[in-house]
C-alpha cells in the first residue's frame, strides 16, 4: 500500500456537480487523493469520516455559507486548511474568507493556479501550524507506542505492523498520546477536552466520540485490534487497559465494512 502521507487528500466542494467531477480529475491526476462533495451536508459527513487534509471549496453551496459553516468546526476545534472559490467576492467577502480559511481564488478557476495554490497551502500549514500537535503533545515529542502501532509526532502519521503507514489528523494524535499516557485510567470527557483542545475550545461530545470511531477504524482496517481495549465508560469518559493484553489478546471482531 503507497505510503498516504505522500499523497494528500483534498475535498473539492461545489454546487455544480459537473465541476466538481472535473476538479476532482485534475487534482487526482496532480498527485492528490481527491473526492468530491455537491452539498453542504456531504462535506460536513466527509470532514467527519475522514482524514481530510484541505478543503477545496465555493463560499456558498447551494444558498449556505461554507465560510460559516468552517468557522463554526473550528469554534468546535475541527481545523483543515481550506482554499475558498467564488464566482464574485466583495473586499468584505476576501477578508472573512481570508479569516476563516487560507486562500480564496475567483471563477472561473484555471486549475494549474488553483492546484499550486492549494499546495502552497499545504505547504504553509506544514510549516507555520505544526508545531503544537495538540494542547498535550508537541513536534519534539518522540514515537510512542500506541496499541502495537508507532505514532510519530513529528510526522503525524501511524507506522502498522502490515507496513502501512498513515498520515492523522493532529487531535488524533493528541488523543492517541493522551490514551497511552493514561494506561489503566479512566480518563473523562472534560480531561480529554481541557489537554487535547484546550480549555476554552467550544468543542461537543458527539465531535469527540467521532474522533474516536475514526481511531477505531483505522486501526481495525490495519489488523490492530488491541484499539477494542480502548472503551467508552458511559457517562464518564473512556477506559484504555493496554494491561489487560496480559490476561489474553483481543479477539478479532466479525468483519466489518469500513471506510476506504
Amino acid at each position: 500500500m503507497k505510503n498516504s502521507k505522500s499523497v494528500p487528500f483534498a475535498l473539492v466542494a461545489d454546487g455544480d456537480f459537473d465541476l466538481v467531477s472535473c476538479m476532482v480529475n485534475h487534482f487526482a491526476s496532480s498527485n492528490f487523493s481527491a473526492v468530491g462533495a455537491s452539498t453542504i451536508s456531504d462535506v460536513g459527513r466527509i470532514l467527519d469520516e475522514h482524514f481530510v487534509d484541505l478543503l477545496v471549496s465555493n463560499i456558498s453551496i447551494s444558498g449556505h455559507s461554507v465560510v460559516d459553516f468552517i468557522e463554526r468546526r473550528q469554534r468546535r476545534g475541527s481545523h483543515v486548511p481550506v482554499v475558498f472559490m467564488a464566482d464574485t467576492y466583495s473586499q468584505i467577502d476576501r477578508v472573512r474568507a481570508l479569516e476563516v480559511g487560507d486562500d480564496i481564488v475567483q471563477k472561473p478557476v484555471a486549475i494549474k493556479e488553483l492546484i499550486a495554490r492549494a499546495r502552497a497551502v499545504l505547504r504553509r500549514f506544514a510549516t507555520a501550524k505544526c508545531w503544537s500537535i495538540a494542547k498535550n503533545i508537541k513536534l519534539a515529542n518522540e514515537p510512542f507506542q500506541f496499541c502495537g502501532a508507532t505514532v510519530s509526532p513529528k510526522d503525524s502519521t501511524v507506522a502498522f505492523p502490515n507496513g502501512n503507514v498513515i498520515e492523522v489528523g493532529r487531535k488524533e494524535i493528541g488523543l492517541m498520546a493522551m490514551f497511552a499516557a493514561a494506561d489503566g485510567a479512566v480518563v473523562s470527557r472534560k480531561d480529554i477536552i481541557v489537554n487535547v483542545w484546550g480549555l476554552h475550545a467550544d468543542i461537543q461530545s458527539r465531535s469527540l466520540d467521532q474522533y474516536i470511531v475514526r481511531i477505531r477504524r483505522l486501526f481495525h482496517k490495519n489488523g490492530c485490534f488491541a484499539i477494542d481495549l480502548l472503551r467508552t465508560i458511559h457517562g464518564v469518559g473512556y477506559l484504555f487497559a493496554l494491561r489487560d493484553l496480559e490476561k489474553g489478546s483481543p479477539k478479532s471482531p466479525a468483519p466489518r465494512q469500513t471506510l476506504d
